[in-house]
C-alpha cells in the first residue's frame, strides 16, 4: 500500500503542476502557480507526517518523485 500511495501522490503533484501551468496567463504567473502548488503539496505531506509517520513518509517520497517529474517535463518544455 505504501508504494502505491507514494506513486499516487507523485502523479497528483505532477498533474496539479500541469493544471496550474495550464491556467497561467504568462510564464511568470505559471512559475508562481506551480510553485504555490508545490508548497501546498509539501505542506500537506508534512501535515500527514505529523499525524501518521509511515503514510507521511510515503507522501514525502511521492512529493520528491513528483517534483522530479515536473522538473523533467519542464526541462523538455512539455509542462508549459
Amino acid at each position: 500500500m505504501i508504494p502505491a500511495v507514494a506513486a499516487g501522490f507523485a502523479v497528483l503533484v505532477a498533474a496539479g503542476a500541469r493544471v496550474a501551468a495550464f491556467f497561467a496567463e504568462s510564464m511568470m504567473s505559471g512559475v508562481a502557480l506551480v510553485g504555490s502548488w508545490l508548497i501546498f503539496a509539501v505542506g500537506l505531506a508534512y501535515a500527514v507526517v505529523r499525524l501518521r509517520p509511515r503514510l507521511g513518509a510515503a507522501l514525502l517520497v511521492g512529493f520528491g518523485a513528483g517534483v522530479l517529474i515536473v522538473g523533467f517535463f519542464t526541462g523538455m518544455r512539455m509542462l508549459a
